[in-house]
């Protein structure tokens, strides 16, 4: 009986016990309280502060802007995490055993670092890999679907090709004169603009034959447009060009020519039709078509809606012409200066090359001032990268260029400059 009783009361005693120890386990509701720092660039330590984060690392996922970070460290209270690279603006959000927490937004900070690419200080002509190679004032640059850059090797009267390793080669060219063919029975005068186009031809601007010249993917060189020296619309060889020194292409392979001394923008179809799509006499007008005027227009890029844009050079600003053929003005005033703000009030000095993202930001070459400087779609422009003229390697504010003259981007987002005086073809990572 005994027996029974304490067997009895042992078993009460546990279901109590149980019940007590199941009501009163408090159940983990993870909460986000605050995060600091709120912005910083790439591998910045975040603390994030909450509680019921727990402490078992592989339970809990941070991301920034929907980029995973690498965790440190985890507590109860504490998530230790590292930015990660190219993460962008955005929301913070943590994920702790499955219930998702949302945060404030952290403001991602770029770092910006030149390189060299390509070329040394030495102006000559040889292939190599990076810097054993030679250019002579390597002028413009442009690239294709696998990330391999062209050059408009200017001096050296040639079209050279770099590989994404770094691995230069000559494309085409040889000595100064006028010749079409393949490699080195090719002969460019100058060789100023380039643009690839979205079949694998490339476009070149033979300045001092004012013509326009094609190379086909299997290397043959041909003259698409252009005479002598004048100012007439055409095909092919009845067209005339003044000087021209820069190159785009849009969605339908129409191509676009700054005509800098006829201060005008011809448009050439792949048939070889030239006709003038803006401009007219010398001056700063915005208009449509032949309303619109230019001084000495230099370079041209155009986005994914068919908008052009270019270098007013001796006019210090940043133009666009819609499709239609209406132009307005961007950035920059006609005053020469180094300003950045937001459109007309910002100022550049004889900005030559340009380039655009997938974001619609656009990079210019400000090649008096030896910077390259930054327009967002609002029209802010800022310096990326530059400032006293020189040759240094470096973060954004160190780095220094001589004469840049040239843009283009990769599927990276990283940035190529020619830099002219410094016979260099210069990388800008944005990370």
């Amino acid at each position: 009986m005994k027996i029974l009783f304490k067997n009895t009361l042992i078993l009460f005693l546990s279901i109590l016990l149980y019940g007590c120890s199941t009501d009163d386990t408090p159940i983990a509701n993870p909460t986000l309280t605050s995060i600091n720092p709120t912005s910083g660039p790439k591998t910045t330590v975040v603390t994030i502060s909450g509680e019921d984060f727990g402490i078992d690392t592989s339970a809990v996922q941070v991301f920034f802007n929907n980029v995973e970070a690498a965790i440190q460290t985890v507590t109860n209270t504490i998530i230790m995490v590292e930015v990660p690279v190219k993460a962008g603006t955005g929301l913070v959000k943590v994920i702790v055993n499955g219930t998702e927490l949302v945060g404030q937004e952290f403001t991602y900070v770029l770092t910006t670092e030149v390189s060299t690419f390509a070329g040394n200080d030495i102006t000559g002509d040889t292939d190599g890999t990076g810097t054993e190679a030679k250019f002579a004032l390597p002028t413009d640059v442009a690239i294709d679907s696998q990330d391999n850059i062209y050059v408009a090797d200017r001096s050296n009267h040639k079209i050279r090709k770099i590989t994404p390793s770094g691995i230069v080669t000559t494309l085409a060219g040889s000595t100064r004169g006028f010749a079409d063919g393949t490699g080195a029975t090719v002969q460019f005068y100058y060789p100023t603009g380039i643009a690839v186009g979205n079949q694998g031809n490339i476009y070149v601007i033979d300045k001092q034959n004012t013509k326009v010249r094609k190379i086909s993917p299997n290397g043959v060189v041909s003259t698409l447009a252009g005479s002598s020296y004048g100012y007439a619309d055409g095909t092919g060889s009845n067209a005339q060009f003044s000087n021209p020194t820069g190159i785009a292409i849009d969605s339908e392979n129409n191509i676009y020519v700054a005509d800098q001394n006829n201060h005008k923008i011809r448009k050439i179809t792949p048939n070889g039709v030239v006709s003038t799509f803006a401009g007219s006499t010398s001056g700063f007008a915005d208009g449509t078509g032949s309303d619109a005027q230019f001084n000495r227009p230099t370079e041209l890029t155009i986005d994914s809606q068919d908008n052009i844009y270019i270098t007013d050079k001796n006019n210090h600003s940043i133009r666009k012409i819609t499709p239609n053929g209406v132009v307005t003005t961007l950035a920059g005033n006609g005053t020469a200066g180094t300003v950045d703000d937001t459109g007309v009030i910002a100022q550049f000095n004889n900005p030559i090359g340009l380039t655009i993202d997938p974001q619609n930001n656009i990079y210019i070459a400000d090649s008096e001032n030896n910077r390259i400087r930054k327009i967002t779609p609002n029209g802010v422009v800022t310096t990326l990268a530059g400032n006293t003229q020189g040759f240094l390697d470096g973060n954004d504010t160190t780095a220094q260029f001589k004469y840049p003259t040239g843009l283009t981007i990769d599927s990276q987002g990283n940035i190529y400059v020619a830099d002219r005086d410094n016979h260099k073809i210069r990388k800008i990572t944005q990370d």
